[in-house]
Order: structure tokens, then C-alpha cells, then sequence
């Protein structure tokens, strides 16, 4: 039997604390707030596990697809069409760079 290498988590107790504690409270939350709002929640999780993992070798391109997140995840509140649009952009990227990758 092959055994893969495991490895450890680095997230500290604090992050941990913060993550948790924020996916529970979204999804009380995301009971009474407005379909999109989750959509916003979910992102918002995205960076605060990049912001975790930022020592741990990952690609740079999931960097750069926050920063197109921080452009549009605020269009949710204001401009419906354009925060979909701009999620479909994001995963254009995403999709293109893990076929790329390949």
C-alpha cells in the first residue's frame, strides 16, 4: 500500500477561530439575507483561507484572482448582473489556468 505524504495544516488557532466562526455565522445569516449574500460570504471565506495559506507555495494566480474578487464583490449589494458577470470572468480565469496547467 503507497502512503501519501500528509501535510500539516499551518493554520494557527487564531485563524481557526476566525474562519470557523465566520462559515457558522454565514450560515445563520445567509437564512434571512438576500440569495447573493452567500455568494459574498463564500468569497470572503476564499481570502481569508488564502491569507492562511499565503506562506505555503500556492500559485500565484489564486493571488491574482482575489484581487479580481476585491473588484467585484461588492457589486452584489449595487449591480447584480455585474458582480455575475464578473464571477463568470473570475472562473474563465481559473478554469483556463487549471487546463493550461496541465
Amino acid at each position: 500500500m503507497k502512503v501519501g505524504i500528509v501535510r500539516e495544516c499551518l493554520m494557527n488557532k487564531d485563524d481557526q477561530d476566525k474562519i470557523f466562526t465566520y462559515l457558522l455565522t454565514s450560515a445563520r445569516g445567509c437564512i434571512e439575507e438576500p440569495p447573493l449574500y452567500g455568494s459574498l460570504r463564500l468569497l470572503e471565506t476564499y481570502n481569508m483561507l488564502l491569507d492562511t495559506l499565503q506562506d505555503e507555495g500556492v500559485d500565484e494566480i489564486y493571488f491574482k484572482l482575489r484581487d479580481e474578487i476585491d473588484t467585484i464583490k461588492y457589486d452584489c449589494m449595487e449591480n447584480e448582473t455585474k458582480f455575475i458577470e464578473g464571477l463568470d470572468r473570475i472562473l474563465e480565469l481559473l478554469v483556463n489556468y487549471v487546463i493550461n496547467k496541465k
